[in-house]
C-alpha cells in the first residue's frame, strides 16, 4: 500500500511539474520565454533596445517589433528587427536581437542572428 501511495504521489507531482512548466499567454514562468501579444514596442523596452544597440558601430539597427521575453536574473528580451551596415547601397536585413538587461540597469546584447 505504500508502494501504491508513493507511486500515487509521484504521478501527481510530475504532472503538476509539467502544467508549471507551459508558458501561456497570461503567465510567466522563471527562466521561460514567453510571447508578446502587443504590437507596438512600448517606449520603455525600446529605450532598452536603444541603449543596446546605439553602442554598436558600423551597423544601424531598428526594432521592428519585442517577439518574447524571459524572466532571469533581469530579463531577456528578443526582438526582430531591420540591420543595416553603414555604407552606400547597403541593404536591410531582418535579423534577431536579443539583449539582457540586468537587476542594476546594465544593458547588454546576447546574440544578434540571421
Amino acid at each position: 500500500m505504500f508502494k501504491t501511495m508513493f507511486a500515487g504521489a509521484a504521478v501527481i507531482a510530475l504532472l503538476t511539474g509539467a502544467a508549471a512548466m507551459n508558458n501561456t499567454a497570461d503567465t510567466q514562468i522563471l527562466g521561460g520565454w514567453t510571447a508578446t501579444e502587443e504590437t507596438e514596442i512600448a517606449p520603455e523596452v525600446q529605450e532598452i533596445f536603444d541603449e543596446a544597440t546605439d553602442k554598436l558601430i558600423g551597423v544601424d539597427y531598428e526594432a521592428v517589433e519585442l517577439i518574447e521575453t524571459q524572466i532571469v536574473n533581469g530579463t531577456n528580451y528578443r526582438f526582430k528587427a531591420e540591420s543595416r551596415v553603414v555604407r552606400p547601397g547597403a541593404e536591410k536585413k531582418t535579423v534577431t536581437v536579443t539583449i539582457h538587461k540586468a537587476l542594476d540597469g546594465t544593458v547588454t546584447i546576447l546574440d544578434i542572428a540571421e
